[in-house]
């Protein structure tokens, strides 16, 4: 079976300020439905590298799906 592999890594509060802009976007009346349902997506995987993030004791989060 083949694993899943990691996209790219970023630091815990690079994440941190890109949630707070993913979540200013998805707000803004200009965006169209299919940018803020991937920004959705995007915001979802970030919190989910964060609840896991804490645990590993990793500064990194390692974000991306394969």
């Amino acid at each position: 079976m083949r694993q899943a592999r990691r996209g790219w890594t970023m630091p815990e509060e690079n994440a941190r300020s890109m949630l707070s802009m993913i979540e200013e976007r998805i707000r803004s009346s200009d965006i169209r439905v299919e940018h803020r349902d991937a920004l959705i997506r995007l915001r979802t995987m970030i919190e989910d590298d964060l609840e896991v993030s804490p645990r590993s004791g990793s500064p990194l989060l390692c974000l991306g799906r394969a």
